[in-house]
């Protein structure tokens, strides 16, 4: 009788390893199958939590940090009105921030937002600022040193491009 009982025993043992090697066989996942489900995890993450709820899919390290701090009142959204374009959110720190690092993070923002479109287009900032006025409630900003407080800037304030009207006659004779 214990022969018999070591005899089952074995073969349980056995059966157990082989259900083992296939459970680990059909668990092995490739590069690509870990990455897909490694995107849905964060997906549901951030889906599930109400301060992460509207951000992309794919979101980077830079966006979850700027939503963090919009949340704990370390920095502000702005919005980019960029006429039959979607409106751009941009986020800056409130304090300290000049018009140059509002034109900087609109920059990073609207290339951002083309790569996730996958448009694959060079914009040329220097021409952009060349020809447009960065503008919030008829006003101009026009000078990149200011700090955006100065000019009422605050949280959720609405910006936009003015194309810039050729001045005639620039050259003023002093006499």
């Amino acid at each position: 009788m214990d022969e018999v009982q070591c005899t089952f025993k074995n073969e349980q043992e056995n059966d157990s390893i082989k259900k083992e090697k296939e459970l680990i066989k059909y668990t092995e996942l490739d590069h690509n199958e870990l990455v897909k489900l490694t995107k849905e995890a964060i997906h549901n993450i951030i889906e599930s939590d109400p301060l992460l709820s509207g951000l992309p899919t794919d979101v980077t390290i830079e966006e979850l940090k700027a939503q963090i701090a919009v949340a704990q009142g370390q920095a502000i959204t702005l919005y980019l009105n960029r006429g039959e374009l979607p409106k751009l959110g941009i986020v800056v720190p409130p304090h300290n921030t000049t018009v140059l690092d509002l034109k900087k993070a609109i920059k990073r923002h609207t290339n951002l937002a083309l790569k996730r479109e996958k448009i694959k287009k060079k914009i040329s900032w220097k021409h952009i600022w060349k020809k447009y006025h960065l503008c919030f409630e008829n006003i101009k900003l026009i000078n990149d040193n200011e700090n955006i407080k100065t000019y009422g800037i605050t949280n959720k304030a609405e910006l936009y491009y003015l194309k810039r009207r050729r001045e005639k006659n620039k050259l003023i004779k002093h006499s």
